[in-house]
C-alpha cells in the first residue's frame, strides 16, 4: 500500500478525529485528577474505539490499519503532553510563589534531546499498542 492510497482512505481521519477527542479526554483527566493511573481508562477506551473504527474497514491492509491507528494514538498523547507541560509550568511558578522552590526552577527548561527521547519512548509505545489494535480490527 502506498501513501497517497492511505490518505485517500477514510480511516484516516476518522482515526484522527478519535485521537482528538481522546486527548480531549486524556487533557481533562489530567485537570481534575490527581490520580495519575486515571489515564489508563481512558486510553483503553481510546484504543477500543480505534478498533471498532478501523474493524469497518475490512479492505484497509495491516499496514494501513496500523499507521491510522498510530496517528489516532499519536494525536491523543500529543495533547497529554502539551497538557502536562502547561500544568507542570503553572506548578513550578506556584511553588517558587509559595517559597517551596527556588526561584532558580523558573529557568529549567528541557532540552531538546529530552524531549525526543520521550517522543521516542512514547512512539515505540504507541507503534506496540496500534499494533495490536490493527491486529483485532482484522
Amino acid at each position: 500500500m502506498n501513501i497517497p492510497t492511505l490518505l485517500l482512505n477514510p480511516a484516516l481521519p476518522r482515526a484522527t478525529v478519535v485521537g482528538a477527542f481522546g486527548g480531549a479526554g486524556l487533557a481533562l483527566t489530567a485537570l481534575y485528577s490527581r490520580r495519575g493511573p486515571m489515564i489508563y481508562p481512558v486510553y483503553a477506551a481510546i484504543l477500543a474505539a480505534l478498533t471498532a473504527l478501523l474493524s469497518r474497514f475490512p479492505d484497509l491492509p495491516y499496514a494501513g490499519r496500523l499507521l491510522a491507528s498510530l496517528i489516532g494514538f499519536s494525536v491523543a498523547t500529543a495533547a497529554l503532553y502539551v497538557t502536562t507541560g502547561i500544568l507542570a509550568d503553572r506548578d513550578r511558578r506556584r511553588l517558587v510563589k509559595a517559597g517551596r522552590l527556588p526561584a532558580s526552577a523558573l529557568q529549567f527548561r528541557l532540552s531538546i534531546i529530552g524531549h525526543a527521547w520521550r517522543i521516542g519512548f512514547l512512539l515505540t509505545i504507541g507503534t506496540i499498542a496500534s499494533a495490536g489494535v490493527a491486529f483485532i480490527a482484522a
